[in-house]
Order: structure tokens, then C-alpha cells, then sequence
């Protein structure tokens, strides 16, 4: 039951922390802590970035001295700040090269914006557009075709990258050389129309073909993209993420930003090695990394391998049977399993931990294959490794991932934005059976959640928890309807699971004595509100150890966030 509790302020006076007055002091509010018992207080304090005293007014203001800033929130409801346990942060290094189509509805909206950049683009310059959408989303319920791109702009290679996709014209393919004649590369697709020409649509490991030739963005350029999603994050209530998949490069970015104090996220990294390199070259590859757990003082940490994919999404995720309708097809495997097995032997030896992507149940098995393998030589009870996504993970996999203790990083998102495309290609009951976190939590399955975004899924932890509590989607059905799970448990999920991934549950996730004072403040209570209503709530204040990174804490309420 939820109740409000008293902290032992006086037990807490005679420490080191309370030596000296509180910073800040936030009353009057309603904070749900996330500690073990979930409690309630209505004051907390903070000092030097962390909390030092919770419980009520009359106790917190005990230490409050001249040059305290108390504020009054009249009610409002804190949470810990959030954690997206995945989250390409790094996708925004792009942004300021690229066309934005992140609010697009049609082709020929599609066809507008290229159009547009295409006259103040050099003939054969490359014009890439931002991430994108799948076909039910658009109002000709398809994906645009090379010939589309042709149209709109036919002296430029265009290419437009999905999660799991890039959409390309002409010239693109001709760059690459990729006709009719080329064949399907492991674990990728070449899509071809009825005639045998390709669409323009690689899928998975066949974009590999196109990707090498799209120009990068410069420095300056991947700097301020990345400011920029750090602020659309923040705006999220987002204090913690962690970013799947990056180069040693992008690694470095987020250290310098973290030097110049503009760093507003708390950032968990892993590194891109490719499971597909010859092994030699794998290794060569760790070897070469920073120690693991080198760079942990707080904002930014990296002991982690991934995303390293394991096969595609809901159209191409690897099944254990066929595909409703599809007699014979069952998904694309990515990585031949021998080939994991010993690529993930290599990362328990480099003393890194391992988050591969899986969707499908088949992949799943295939990434508790290649964990016992490793678990052989180098145990991994203790060490926290991951799955990521796990869409499928059922009764099959929960002995085999606690015997392991497996954490799983879900994002409810992918049914909330793309549960048709699911229902299409999945079918009922196989649908339904997307991440049953109802299932998962009776079973003893340790999960976080998180969003894939931020650049075509809403990076908001408040659409997650909305998600995990009502089933609902975007399109209006509901996948799995039986699946839902608290309010409580469905917060715990975006904030102390996400902490105990990075072995940080002592220092974050929880509003509590000790920790960094990270915390949001929301337009309305998540505990009282319908459910239905919760992802009607906003983000009105991100507050980052004791520093406010979105909105105000005195009242000022941001625009969109009423």
C-alpha cells in the first residue's frame, strides 16, 4: 500500500553530506520515491547534485539555511528522473545534414521535402532523409520506391534509412552496384517488384550495400545534432539512457561533452563491433577498447557490445516456425550461431558484457545458445548481460535467462507504434504474444524499459509506461490485452530496473538519501489518473543532479507540457 514515510533526519545530521545547509529544497510535492516500498514523501532536500534528506516539510526544512532555495511545487508529482535503457542517442549526430521526415503522412509529402533540398543541393550530392515509418502509416499504405525518390530528386543518390531498412533511388543503387542479378547477402533482402527490378528497398544487411557511400556528417555537425537530441530527451523527463550501439568515435563525443559540463544526460554506451568480422578481427577490435568500466564516474560509462543483430524486425525476425502465410519463411538469421557462439566467448573474455538484438523466438535461442556457450569458460552469473528487444522471449527461454540472470531490455513502443505492422506480419495468436510483461514479471524475468528512438519512435517514458499498463497502441488496438501490468511496476521499469542494468541502483533510480538527485516533475499524478490518460501527461521539469535541464522548477511551465 502506499503511505508516506519519515526519514531520521536526525540520524542524517551528524553525516559528513548535512555538514553543511541544503541547496535546494523542494516541498509541498508529491513524490513517489521508488524506493523498495514505493513510498510517498512530500519534501525532498539536495546537496553538491545529490538528495540528502526525504520525508515531509516539517522534517526536510530542518536543514534548511540562509541560502537554501526552497520551492514549492503546490502538489505536483516528482519521479526519479527516467531511464531509456535504449536509446540511439547517436542518431542525432545526423540531424543537421539530414531532410527532416519525422512528421510526414504521405509519399507525397515524402517527395516535398526532397524536392526542396534538392534545389539547394549540388547535382550528385547525396540527400538522406531522417528515419522513417512503415507503409500502414502513410496515406498510400505503401513505401516509397526507387521511382518515387527518382522523381522527386533525380540528379542526387537519395537514400532514406530505417531501423531495419534504407530506401534508395537510381543512383544510390548505381553507386552501389547493386541490379536485378545481385544476390541477397546474409541476413539481408534485396526487394524486387514483379518483373525482378529492385524496389529500392534493402532490408537489414542488404543496406550494408548503400550505407559505406552516404557521406558522414563533420564534427562541428555531429556535435550540435547531438546537443539536439540531448534536449529532445531531456524534454522526455529522460536523465539516464543508454545508447546500444556506437563507434569509439561517437564514444569520444559524448567524453568531450561530458568535459565541457553539456553532457544533460547520464550516458551507458556500447560499443559496435560486428559479430559477422572474422574472428581475428574481433578480437583485434577489443583489444583495441578502453577497459571496461574505465569511463564509469557517473555521466558516462561503457562496459557493453551491441546492438549486435541477430536478426530483423516484425517482417523479418527470426521465428522458430514459419510465418502466418508464409509457408517456408522464417525470418532472416544475421549471424550464423557457430559464428556467435565464439564472438560472444570473445566479449566475456575482453571482460565486456554482451546485448545483442533479438526479436524473434528463434533468435532468442540463438542468444542464450551463444551466452551458455560463453558462460562455459568465463562465468556469467553476476555479470548482468542482456537481450535486447526480446519481443518473443517465452516460457521456453525465462529457466534458461534466470539460470544466466539475464536482464531484458524491452521497448513497449514497438507495439505501440508499429502493433499493426505486427498483427500484419505476426498474425493471433502469435501477436499478441509481444512482450508479455504480465507473463514476464510472475515468471521472475528482470526487464527495463526504453523506446528505440528518439528520431522515428517517441523516446517518452511516459507513452512506455502508458504501453506497459493499458496494452494500447497508436493505431487504437491493443496487443495482448491480458499483458498489462501496474503503475508501479510499469515506473520501476523506466527508472531503478533501468539503473540496476549499469549495476547503478545505489546511486540512482530512486528518489532516496545518497543518490543523485535526478527527478522530473509531471503535469498531473500517474497513480490517479485514468489510465487511458497517462500518456496525456507531460514533462513540465528535468532536473539532473541538482541542475535543471528541461522546464523550471518555479512555475514556469513549458510550452506543450499543460
Amino acid at each position: 500500500m502506499l503511505r508516506s514515510f519519515t526519514l531520521a533526519i536526525a540520524a542524517l545530521a551528524s553525516s559528513t553530506a548535512l555538514a553543511a545547509p541544503a541547496d535546494l529544497i523542494i516541498r509541498d510535492a508529491h513524490i513517489l520515491t521508488v524506493d523498495p516500498k514505493f513510498s510517498i514523501a512530500s519534501a525532498a532536500a539536495i546537496q553538491a547534485g545529490r538528495f540528502v534528506a526525504v520525508g515531509s516539510d516539517a522534517e526536510v526544512l530542518k536543514i534548511k539555511g540562509p541560502n537554501t532555495r526552497v520551492i514549492d511545487l503546490h502538489g505536483q508529482t516528482v519521479l526519479p528522473g527516467f531511464d531509456d535503457t535504449h536509446v540511439h542517442l547517436t542518431a542525432g549526430e545526423d540531424l543537421p545534414v539530414q531532410v527532416d521526415l519525422t512528421h510526414i503522412r504521405s509519399i507525397k509529402d515524402i517527395q516535398a521535402a526532397l524536392r526542396a533540398r534538392a534545389k539547394i543541393t549540388k547535382p550528385g550530392d547525396w540527400i538522406v532523409g531522417t528515419r522513417g515509418w512503415w507503409e500502414y502509416q502513410l496515406a498510400e499504405g505503401r513505401l516509397p520506391t526507387r521511382a518515387d525518390l527518382d522523381s522527386a530528386a533525380p540528379n542526387n543518390p537519395v537514400a532514406i534509412p530505417g531501423p531495419h531498412y534504407i530506401i534508395v533511388n537510381s543512383r544510390a543503387l548505381g553507386l552501389a552496384g547493386v541490379t536485378r542479378n545481385t544476390p541477397d547477402p546474409q541476413g539481408g533482402q534485396i526487394y524486387k517488384d514483379a518483373k525482378g527490378e529492385t524496389t529500392g528497398l534493402l532490408m537489414d544487411n542488404a543496406g550494408r550495400f548503400v550505407r559505406r557511400f552516404i557521406p558522414r556528417p563533420t564534427e562541428a555537425e555531429k556535435e550540435a545534432g547531438m546537443k539536439r537530441v540531448l534536449a529532445l530527451v531531456n524534454s522526455h523527463g529522460l536523465t539516464s539512457a543508454g545508447d546500444p550501439s556506437g563507434t569509439p568515435a561517437d564514444a569520444a563525443l559524448f567524453r568531450k561533452l561530458r568535459d565541457e559540463g553539456q553532457l544533460t544526460v547520464r550516458v551507458d554506451f556500447a560499443y559496435d563491433v560486428d559479430p559477422a568480422l572474422p574472428l581475428d578481427q574481433v578480437e583485434a577490435l577489443l583489444k583495441a577498447l578502453p577497459k571496461p568500466g574505465s569511463d564509469g564516474d557517473g555521466m558516462f560509462r561503457s562496459d557493453e557490445i551491441g546492438e549486435t543483430g541477430l536478426d530483423g524486425a516484425e517482417l523479418t525476425a527470426l521465428l522458430e516456425h514459419d510465418y502466418p502465410g508464409k509457408p517456408g519463411y522464417r525470418g532472416l538469421q544475421k549471424v550464423p550461431t557457430d559464428q556467435f557462439e565464439k564472438f560472444a566467448a570473445l566479449v566475456a573474455k575482453y571482460g565486456y558484457r554482451l546485448r545483442p538484438h533479438a526479436v524473434g523466438d528463434a533468435a532468442i535461442d540463438e542468444a542464450l545458445d551463444a551466452f551458455e556457450y560463453a558462460n562455459k569458460e568465463i562465468p556469467l552469473t553476476g555479470r548482468r548481460w542482456m537481450i535486447d528487444h526480446a519481443f518473443l522471449l517465452g516460457p521456453q527461454h525465462y529457466a534458461r535467462a534466470k539460470r544466466l540472470g539475464l536482464i531484458i531490455n524491452s521497448q513497449y513502443m514497438h507495439n505501440y507504434e508499429l502493433g499493426a505492422l505486427i498483427l500484419k506480419a505476426w498474425k493471433r495468436p502469435l501477436a499478441d504474444r509481444s512482450e508479455p510483461y504480465a507473463e514476464w514479471l510472475k515468471n521472475g524475468i528482470m526487464f527495463a524499459g526504453g523506446s528505440d528512438g528518439p528520431i522515428s519512435y517517441y523516446a517518452e517514458p511516459l507513452l512506455e509506461i502508458y504501453g506497459e499498463v493499458t496494452r494500447g497502441t497508436q493505431w487504437g488496438g491493443r496487443l495482448g490485452p491480458n499483458q498489462g501490468i501496474s503503475r508501479v511496476d510499469a515506473i520501476r521499469s523506466v527508472t531503478i530496473n533501468g539503473a540496476y542494468t549499469t549495476f547503478e541502483e545505489k546511486v540512482k533510480g530512486s528518489i532516496e538519501p545518497g543518490k543523485y538527485a535526478d527527478f522530473v516533475v509531471l503535469s498531473g499524478d500517474i497513480l490517479s489518473v485514468p489510465a487511458e490518460k497517462i500518456r496525456d501527461l507531460r514533462v513540465v521539469t528535468t532536473v539532473l543532479g541538482g541542475r535543471t535541464v528541461y522546464g523550471s522548477l518555479d512555475g514556469t511551465v513549458p510550452a506543450g507540457a499543460q
